[in-house]
């Protein structure tokens, strides 16, 4: 397994995750998932990092389950288990992960890409879940896909296999911001330097409540946001916001006639 697969760029606290497989759009085979599932992990593990991003090098982002793979082998064994792992640690880590999304985003690109915390595409980027003209379901898509865009739009687009279109995606929650394609990586920059303001102790719990709001009773939510609250209120964020309002409320005061 090649390491060059995946390669990962740390800059402070943010990491940088990037399919490497350009000559075949980054489509998905057991070395990739593999080295993804890999590199995850170990950014997982890394106290130091609270944002991670995702790309794809080349002409797209991943144009999903490598077909070539499918005709010469099948589906090896391993591939699906663990290529849920990998998806699964982006769900779980204590990080914000964003898609960085552009050109082709299919299949497994797509179940990829709603395992992010968000997702930016290029004007450029092409969405579809064509798993169904190949005789399979796509993943877990099934599952993650209703709770994001609700079970009427994930059937429709999972049963044909249809190009979903951006400005849709973008209406109902799939993609969270279109950015053109000249100016990707411009954009791109200042979304992060967005997110990287955010405060990052009340990011992560509300990631971590947001992943048990469809599967957890309120009184059992409300129960685990006690211990969750207090973490927040003893955070240095909480600190500073409220040292910030007393400023702003004495500066004010203080121009008062």
């Amino acid at each position: 397994m090649s390491d060059l697969l995946v390669t990962l760029q740390t800059l402070d606290d943010t990491a940088i995750v990037t399919l490497n497989r350009p000559e075949k759009l980054n489509a998905l085979n057991l070395e990739l998932v593999s080295a993804l599932r890999d590199t995850l992990l170990a950014v997982a593990n890394d106290a130091r990092l609270r944002l991670v991003i995702i790309r794809g090098a080349g002409r797209s982002f991943c144009s999903g389950l490598d077909l070539d793979m499918m005709a010469a082998e099948g589906m090896p064994p391993e591939f699906y288990p663990v290529q849920e792992e990998a998806f699964r640690l982006i769900e779980t880590m204590n990080k914000l992960v964003v898609a960085a999304i552009h050109g082709y985003c299919l299949g497994g690109g797509v179940q990829l890409a709603i395992a992010c915390d968000l997702r930016i595409a290029s004007d450029d980027t092409v969405l579809a879940l064509p798993a169904i003209n190949e005789g399979l379901f796509p993943g877990m898509a099934p599952y993650r896909l209703p709770r994001l865009i609700g079970l009427g739009l994930a059937r429709r687009y999972i049963y044909t296999g249809d190009p979903i279109p951006l400005d849709l995606a973008h209406q109902i929650g799939l993609i969270d911001w279109i950015i053109p394609a000249r100016s990707f990586e411009d954009e791109l920059e200042k979304l992060l330097q967005k997110l990287r303001a955010v405060p990052f102790t009340a990011a992560i719990h509300g990631k971590q409540l947001m992943a048990n709001a469809f599967d957890q009773s309120f009184s059992a939510a409300y129960h685990d946001s006690l211990w969750r609250l207090e973490q927040c209120l003893s955070s240095d964020d909480v600190a500073r916001a409220r040292a910030l309002w007393m400023e702003r409320k004495q500066s004010r005061t203080a121009q008062r006639p």
